[in-house]
């Protein structure tokens, strides 16, 4: 085969450093409820973390990506690739406002760089991926139930 499996970013995420352009690929909704067999891509410049942070809880997990106004990932895209400088530095994942709202607002990914050692463990046979030992606390559950 022609296809290799993309290249993560390392450790200190120097490749998803803001003002740096990517490209998103998925094959998630191009219009209201439509989707496409063909795989579609956008650019996406990295944007820094103070304004990430107007839309995204934790900037260290999560980094913000924006493109051409009413373009982006979408329904259907969650677990693409955000790539840059030849590397995966983001894994698609939440898109803030509506679902229907797909490239109004900046689009937020995973960063690679702060799951690459769960991914590595997983990927080297050291985890089975679950990455919980226990459930969570009466305080916790509490929380969700009130």
């Amino acid at each position: 085969s022609t296809h290799k499996p993309g290249r993560l970013t390392g450790a200190d995420g120097s490749d998803a450093k803001a003002g740096t352009m990517a490209t998103v690929f998925g094959w998630g909704e191009v219009s209201k409820e439509k989707y496409t067999d063909s795989l579609q891509s956008v650019a996406a410049k990295i944007i820094p973390d103070d304004e990430c942070g107007k839309y995204a809880i934790d900037t260290d997990v999560t980094l913000c990506a924006g493109t051409e106004r009413g373009k982006g990932f979408c329904s259907g895209d969650n677990g693409a690739p955000l790539i840059s400088n030849g590397v995966v530095v983001g894994i698609a994942s939440t898109l803030p406002g509506e679902a229907n709202d797909c490239g109004e607002l900046p689009d937020m990914y995973t960063r690679v760089s702060h799951v690459l050692d769960y991914i590595n463990d997983v990927v080297n046979g050291g985890s089975t991926g679950n990455v919980t030992d226990s459930p969570p606390s009466n305080e916790y559950t509490a929380e969700l139930s009130q």
